[in-house]
């Protein structure tokens, strides 16, 4: 089997080659400028070697191909692209494809909540498309979610399962929807700690008590760490970052929602996190690890409260453990109902191996179940009418069921899930 990388050698593009390369697979691996062609030749060379050395072998260099010629696709069985996360930008590469590629070859694109059919629509043959949402990085992230669109064909699906068995991946297939199943969850978990903040919490409150219950990073070191500008930089596609306005509330509303501005606010100072040394955290230096206390985002959480008539409150550690796995789980249920994942275990499968949801915790749906889905409902309730501006907080309709109906075992749910939509 060749796998082809169309215009896709950045970061995330040579991780998911080398892990074909070291699962024996052939990669064509293809750029459309020579220089950058060339850096990612000499990146996943060394990837390799290093590899190689660790393990005492030979390092597989000659599984690789590099070109700038889409030519060279024409007798690949997968393309894999992992071009920057732009919808036109990928639609305009798969038209390309589809002029080369042969009539059964199988179309994959990496993405982390792009609408897949919307991608496949831009083919001439939407049963091929399927996503596969690689976490970075690559070649050492356990996760794969595999994503069907409502056209993919069970057998290229299968196809994509199969390729991640090969390149010993944990594969879960998931629906189609904006975000899929983790980055969809994952969203309310961040709007959590930032309403947190803006509440009365400060980074460090809010971080020692998500490690202290289990996480090896605190939401907010791991946002310094991943670089704030690339949610910034979503938010600012998806439209949710506008002009500043007076509101009667202190609560910012975007798109139909409450909006804490915060983050954006620190990206417009050129605070990134640890590769500008600043972020929601002091760094000795650019690139540096260690996380130290700012005296200057305190003066800035409390400029902002000031600005927007907002009185800090005390937060407690069990407040900001329950907001913030409550409303994971919350929206898992969402999910479930949906038909977007099959059964529980497997959102929980994608937080264990993809999020770094504490292990003993057993994932956001298995912790629920051990604290009672008639406590999470409570909680879910009581944050919800403190906080009716915030949606995600109020209770799925598939936790009340459950709830009624007993708090069935987790390995039950699905009996219990109305006009179940997954068809896995």
């Amino acid at each position: 089997m060749f796998i082809c990388f169309s215009l896709g050698l950045g970061t995330m593009g040579r991780g998911i080659a080398v892990s074909l390369v070291k699962a024996g697979i052939s990669v064509v691996a293809i750029e459309t400028d020579e220089k950058q062609l060339e850096t990612g030749r000499k990146a996943m060379t060394a990837m390799l070697q290093r590899d190689a050395q660790r393990r005492g072998v030979s390092p597989p260099l000659h599984l690789l191909t590099f070109t700038l010629s889409f030519h060279q696709l024409r007798d690949v069985d997968l393309v894999i692209e992992a071009v920057f996360e732009d919808m036109n930008l990928k639609k305009h590469v798969f038209g390309d494809l589809c002029k080369v590629l042969k009539q059964d070859t199988l179309i994959c694109t990496n993405t982390s909540g792009l609408n897949v059919d919307e991608l496949a629509a831009a083919t001439d043959r939407q049963h091929l498309v399927v996503g596969m949402h690689f976490f970075a990085p690559a070649h050492v992230m356990k996760l794969l979610e595999v994503v069907y669109g409502s056209r993919s064909s069970p057998e290229a699906v299968s196809m994509a399962m199969a390729v991640g068995k090969r390149l010993e991946k944990v594969c879960v297939a998931v629906g189609n929807c904006p975000g899929f199943v983790g980055n969809r969850m994952l969203k309310h978990y961040l709007d959590q700690s930032i309403y947190l903040l803006e509440e009365g919490a400060t980074p460090e409150q809010v971080d020692q008590a998500l490690e202290e219950f289990g996480f090896a990073l605190g939401i907010f070191k791991v946002s310094d760490l991943s670089g704030l500008d690339v949610g910034w930089r979503v938010r600012k596609a998806s439209g949710l970052i506008g002009p500043d306005v007076n509101l009667v509330k202190p609560s910012r509303w975007r798109l139909g929602r409450r909006y804490c501005p915060l983050p954006d606010m620190l990206c417009q100072q050129g605070r990134f996190g640890q590769k500008t040394g600043r972020g929601w955290y002091l760094y000795d230096s650019p690139g540096s690890q260690q996380a130290k206390s700012d005296p200057e985002i305190l003066k800035f959480l409390q400029d902002y409260r000031n600005k927007y008539g907002i009185t800090a409150r005390r937060i407690s550690s069990q407040e900001v453990i329950e907001r913030c796995a409550f409303s994971l789980a919350n929206e898992g249920f969402r999910i479930l109902e949906e038909g977007i994942a099959a059964c529980p275990e497997d959102i929980d499968v994608i937080y264990l191996f993809g999020y770094g949801w504490p292990r003993h915790r057993g994932g956001p749906m298995f912790y629920a179940a051990q604290v009672g889905l008639s406590v999470v409902l409570e909680k879910l309730e009581h944050y919800h009418c403190d906080h009716p501006d915030v949606p995600s907080l109020e209770p799925s309709r598939l936790l009340r069921r459950l709830v009624a109906e007993g708090s069935p075992p987790i390995q039950q749910w699905k009996s219990h899930i109305k006009n179940l939509q997954s068809h896995l």
